[in-house]
């Protein structure tokens, strides 16, 4: 079970974090670069759902489901992940308001 989850979770987590972090970071003035990795996101997801049904031949068990699990959760962590690495690069190096008034 936690290979699964690593593999089907924590991965494509991880993995959206520091593309999108880093499609944030590293180019300059590019706005193109950070809606990339979110975008190509939705299409891999889009493509292997579309694969995958198509594909399917077995009639025992609903596709929905399977649907759901892959390419489903990969999917949505992969996307979970590119909105943590934004806001990571958001917090980390975003323009700060400090109040400078004492009370």
């Amino acid at each position: 079970m936690p290979i699964v989850l690593g593999l089907f979770g924590l991965a494509p987590l991880l993995l959206g974090l520091v593309l999108e972090y880093l499609c944030c970071r590293l180019p300059k003035r590019r706005k193109l670069w950070r809606v990339l990795p979110p975008a190509l996101s939705l299409l891999f997801g889009a493509a292997a759902g579309w694969v995958r049904l198509d594909n399917w031949e077995s009639e025992t068990v609903s596709p929905v489901t399977q649907l759901l699990i892959f390419p489903g959760v990969p999917t949505v962590c992969l996307l979970l992940g590119c909105y943590l690495g934004w806001r990571l690069w958001r917090r980390r190096w975003g323009p700060r308001v400090v109040d400078g008034r004492q009370r």
